[in-house]
């Protein structure tokens, strides 16, 4: 089987507001970069931020001084080691992160499956990182963003976050639940078992199990197995929603939610 992967089609790209101090317009260069297929030349960064090209080569020079972006062929531009080095950083100091990757990384090599982490940002989740483990055949690329509603992401989010659930769903595949009392219903069967289900509602051919990673604070994040869809029988949805909880469940405990262990009866 060829892998299967959730590409940039598929995962919210990054998008900020252009605003018109330094540090802003540094951040536009930045985001038009992280967004491009490839290399850009001066020309198309000053054409997608909306500054002359003499101002665009002025943040290019200050950003090259600090490896924040990289010069390659033909004078283009690209994001430089800089970005991932602080970003690397920030991921690694993420509770979720902290309470959960290891154990998931050895867990999706014994199951056989890709696993990821993640966190909110904004409107969308951020991946921290991903794990493609055996015959997972599945591909998620770390940072990159999906939706708040999106599969058995969206019901653990709104399970668990507090957050009302919206009126209007997106359809993404022809199999996302789209009605509201039925997506209702999904969230109640959510918290009762502990983690959410995927069965192709997002990506098709792809589906998983999701669970949340809270703390004393409340909702932190949450952590994922995906597998192609065609493997993905009721015992292998019990079977992989029983493993992550028991992950989870530890990894709220270890942050300070000892209600999450009595809910999923797991230590």
């Amino acid at each position: 089987m060829s892998v299967q992967d959730v590409t940039d089609d598929d995962i919210r790209p990054t998008s900020l507001p252009v605003n018109n101090s330094a540090i802003g317009k540094a951040v536009a260069v930045l985001s038009a970069l992280r967004s491009s297929r490839g290399p850009m030349t001066l020309t198309a960064i000053a054409e997608a931020i909306g500054v002359a090209p003499s101002s665009a080569h002025s943040i290019l020079s200050h950003l090259l001084k600090e490896s924040m972006v990289l010069q390659v062929q033909d004078k283009r531009y690209e994001l430089g080691p800089q970005l991932f080095y602080l970003g690397a950083g920030y991921a690694g100091s993420t509770a979720v992160y902290r309470a959960t990757w290891m154990e998931l990384v050895d867990a999706a090599a014994e199951l056989g499956v890709t696993s990821a982490v993640a966190v909110q940002w904004d409107d969308s989740f951020l991946v921290l990182n991903s794990h493609r483990a055996g015959r997972a055949n599945v591909a998620m690329p770390f940072a990159g963003r999906v939706p708040l509603d999106a599969s058995s992401w969206g019901k653990v989010y709104f399970a668990w976050s507090g957050a009302k659930l919206p009126t209007k769903l997106t359809r993404y595949t022809e199999a996302t639940i789209t009605n509201p009392k039925a997506y209702a219903e999904e969230i109640q069967l959510t918290r009762q078992r502990g983690y959410a289900t995927d069965r192709g509602e997002f990506h098709e051919g792809v589906g998983g199990v999701c669970a949340p990673v809270t703390s004393s604070a409340g909702f932190e994040g949450l952590a994922t197995f995906v597998v192609p869809l065609d493997r993905l029988q009721d015992a292998d949805c019990e079977r992989l929603g029983q493993a992550l909880v028991a992950i989870t469940a530890r990894a709220s405990l270890t942050l300070g939610d000892v209600g999450q262990v009595k809910f999923f009866g797991s230590a």
